[in-house]
């Protein structure tokens, strides 16, 4: 079965936030803002009902940083990898899953054991945990492609609970540690399209 306009839209959107929340480079966030945001806004509308806000907000956000994405770079490390007063929003599940935030807690364990059990293997630069959230976002884009191409429909299922019941609740907390960490546009922006994403995955 082809996949669907929407479908593709959506995995489209996730490698884009994953690529977001990874990290980039400047050569990346310049084909973010040449080609990814704006070829996204243009087929949004294969996807009814999908909210555009938070790619017109990245696209917005990455025209004010387009002669020096450095900005970019420096807010990321200030975000998320080593602020000045603490780590507002650490891209790990483990930190978002209440009690005693801490990395590799029982959601990092939960993610290596999905990931081992489909033969996946962490492909950040740096020894990450594997509740990051690029890494999370790329487990789901498996799991829709596999289950969406027909080539396995159950992981369509997989990336659908995966998607409701695990991720969504922990990205809502981790955009309100964003929001209270007066971020960049661009990564708040991000973290909207991730929410809008998850939220649609059922609906696609």
């Amino acid at each position: 079965m082809p996949i669907s306009d929407a479908e593709l839209f959506l995995l489209s959107a996730i490698e884009l936030c994953a690529a977001v929340f990874r990290g980039p480079g400047a050569a990346d966030w310049k084909a973010l803002t040449d080609s990814g945001v704006p070829e996204l806004l243009d087929r949004v509308q294969h996807f009814p009902g999908f909210p555009d806000g938070p790619l017109h907000g990245l696209e917005a956000g990455l025209a004010g940083c387009a002669s020096d994405f450095g900005e970019l770079e420096t807010e990321y490390v200030r975000l998320f990898i080593a602020g000045p007063g603490g780590v507002p929003a650490p891209l790990y599940e483990s930190c978002h899953a209440g009690g005693d935030p801490r990395t590799m807690g029982e959601p990092a364990l939960a993610m290596r054991d999905r990931l081992a059990r489909e033969g996946l293997a962490v492909n950040l630069d740096s020894n990450e945990p594997p509740d990051h959230l690029a890494i999370e976002l790329e487990y789901l884009y498996h799991l829709l492609a596999q289950g969406w191409s027909g080539s396995d429909p159950a992981q369509a299922r997989r990336g659908v609970l995966f998607a409701a019941e695990v991720m969504l609740p922990w990205v809502r907390r981790f955009r309100a540690a964003l929001a209270g960490a007066d971020p960049h546009p661009v990564f708040l922006a991000a973290s909207d399209l991730a929410l809008a994403i998850l939220a649609a995955v059922p609906a696609a």
